[in-house]
């Protein structure tokens, strides 16, 4: 399950979900199949409809299901 990160340091630009340009404080998220950098969002939205696709995708890939679009 993914877990949001305190971080002070901005390691982004554009917003992972969306692409927008980051402003003000981003949602850091890192996932357990994440090995490189965490994933960053530009709002509590974007991450929420970011984690609806992620746990869709975790379930249909543990029953062998349809696994929906790419993240």
């Amino acid at each position: 399950m993914p877990f949001q990160l305190k971080a002070n340091n901005v390691i982004a630009i554009r917003c992972t979900g969306c692409g927008r340009i980051l402003r003000g404080q981003p949602v850091i998220v890192k996932t357990c199949c994440i090995n490189s950098t965490p994933w960053v969002f530009c709002s509590k939205e974007c991450y929420k409809s970011f984690m609806m696709r992620w746990v869709r995708n975790q379930d249909a890939l543990k029953s062998g299901g349809k696994l929906w679009k790419t993240i």
